[in-house]
């Protein structure tokens, strides 16, 4: 079970979930590119023999590190907040009463765009918090300014 399920208030039903995007794990492919190819050049040289483990274990390092920030993030619209919470060694949580929230905006770059991911950056009445490479941030932008809409107008069916 979840951060965010465990702390889920009563009547508050998840609407959109989502974590962190899947490049997050680029630069550990680029670097074990990398590593593969230093690893054979160090390899076949006397000096460099002995240290041609090292740009594996730094690729180890990086792939390590881009599985806690992928497998740490949660990003979920509710009823009634919105929760956020990234991070296992710094983590950095969020929640934020729906009724609160005075903006929400998405910053995408081209390649962002193209791969559906990018920052969500939300400003409430004085606190203002952004959440960098969010699986399809567009949706969860929709989704919260469905529930502001909601919160404005209670009548409105869900």
């Amino acid at each position: 079970m979840s951060y965010i399920d465990r702390n889920l208030l009563a009547g508050e039903e998840i609407l959109f979930r989502t974590k962190k995007h899947k490049i997050v794990f680029f630069f550990p492919v680029i670097w074990t590119i990398f590593a593969l190819y230093a690893g054979s050049y160090m390899h076949g040289n006397v000096v460099l023999m002995k240290l041609e483990w090292v740009p594996a274990a730094v690729g180890l390092l990086f792939w390590l590190y881009a599985g806690l920030e992928y497998g740490t993030s949660e990003y979920v619209v509710t009823s009634k907040r919105v929760m956020m919470r990234e991070g296992f060694f710094t983590r950095h949580t969020n929640e934020m009463r729906v009724g609160a929230i005075s903006q929400v905006n998405v910053d995408q770059s081209l390649l962002g765009q193209i791969l559906n991911y990018g920052t969500v950056s939300i400003q409430a009445f004085g606190a203002y918090d952004s959440f960098p490479m969010i699986a399809r941030p567009i949706t969860f932008q929709q989704c919260v300014n469905e529930q502001l809409d909601r919160a404005v107008n209670p009548t409105q069916q869900r």
